[in-house]
């Protein structure tokens, strides 16, 4: 129990210790140690999504291979960011595994480290929370000093990090991104992964709070059809619940599918940590898969089928990406916005 763990952040990192997660020795301080170890947790996944992307890998090429290009960067939001405690762990993560040291001009090839910059933003609607934990990276200074945090609305900020090369494909623009939404309520995880659909981010990653546009559908439906094979299960309202919870992200890795991601669904950090630890995670598609229009129909076809299994006529993300789910009147809102090009 003395060994020390192999772990991606140094507990007694100074940010650790300015956000209030640990002591100097690095022990989790009073009621932290679940923080602390959602941090770890989190960096480690992130961190794995980074390094097996088409941009980090051609950027290895390039690099060992001794062309000169500009300094290629990684850049971050993180929309709802509260405090910031998985803003500044990834953001140091990412700073200590790529950004080149300055008295060093090249790296073995066996050490690659490759001297990108790192720039991260995180995004919340508190100006007082923003003014306390710009000041804690103002503070630490040094990496930090590229990471900022600005007041905003998930989904809809003017000042975001994204700016109007985000079009092109992670190679061309030179810039890998990333958007963050973790416990976002409801559809502002919807928002938030439409935001990044449109402005072509590289890696998604998403861990959705409560599921309340559903629900009231699923009930409908449940009711009306007492002969539903499901029946005995959602004649109980916690089945409901759950069943809500899985269709909702279901429906929402489907829809990053049709939109050109490769995705994945899993718990992210023990049910005893927190009870909202499902994580959803997108990485762009090579374009020609992307495209492929026979995967399309497949996956339009499977999301149709989904919806009227459980009876869903609307649910955000769809509306956002345009896309029908099989019911004549399932797309009415004035919201519906042209898919960007892959």
């Amino acid at each position: 129990h003395d060994k020390a763990k192999n772990v991606p952040l140094s507990p007694s990192s100074p940010f650790f210790q300015k956000l209030g997660v640990s002591s100097p020795n690095g022990k989790p301080l009073v009621g932290m140690s679940s923080k602390l170890r959602q941090c770890q947790k989190f960096v480690e996944i992130v961190g794995k999504l980074v390094d097996n992307s088409c941009f980090i890998q051609s950027f290895k090429q390039i690099s060992t291979s001794g062309a000169v290009q500009a300094p290629p960067t990684i850049r971050v939001i993180d929309m709802g960011c509260g405090r910031g405690y998985l803003t500044f762990s990834l953001h140091s993560y990412l700073c200590n595994k790529f950004l080149m040291p300055e008295n060093e001009e090249t790296e073995q090839k066996a050490n690659f480290k490759p001297g990108l910059t790192v720039q991260t933003q995180g995004i919340d609607r508190r100006p007082k929370l923003i003014k306390e934990i710009n000041g804690i990276a103002d503070d630490l200074g040094g990496e930090f000093s590229s990471l900022r945090f600005i007041e905003g609305d998930i989904g809809n900020t003017d000042d975001a990090l994204f700016g109007d090369d985000s079009g092109s494909d992670s190679i061309a623009k030179n810039t890998l991104d990333i958007l963050i939404a973790l416990h976002a309520c409801d559809t502002a995880t919807d928002d938030s992964i439409w935001f990044a659909i449109q402005n072509n981010a590289d890696i998604i990653v998403t861990a959705p709070c409560c599921h309340h546009q559903l629900r009231p559908q699923i009930d409908r439906h449940s009711n009306k059809n007492p002969d539903h094979p499901l029946a005995d299960i959602l004649c109980h309202a916690i089945y409901r619940e759950r069943s809500t919870e899985t269709t909702t992200d279901a429906m929402r890795a489907l829809l990053l599918e049709i939109a050109g991601y490769n995705t994945q669904v899993f718990e992210f950090i023990g049910g005893e940590h927190t009870a909202k630890n499902v994580m959803i995670t997108a990485t762009k598609m090579e374009a020609k898969l992307a495209d492929d229009n026979e995967r399309l129909i497949k996956k339009r076809k499977r999301l149709i089928e989904l919806a009227n299994f459980y009876g869903v006529k609307q649910q955000k993300l769809a509306m956002l990406m345009g896309e029908n789910l099989g019911w004549d009147n399932s797309v009415k809102l004035g919201i519906v916005k042209s898919m960007p090009s892959l």
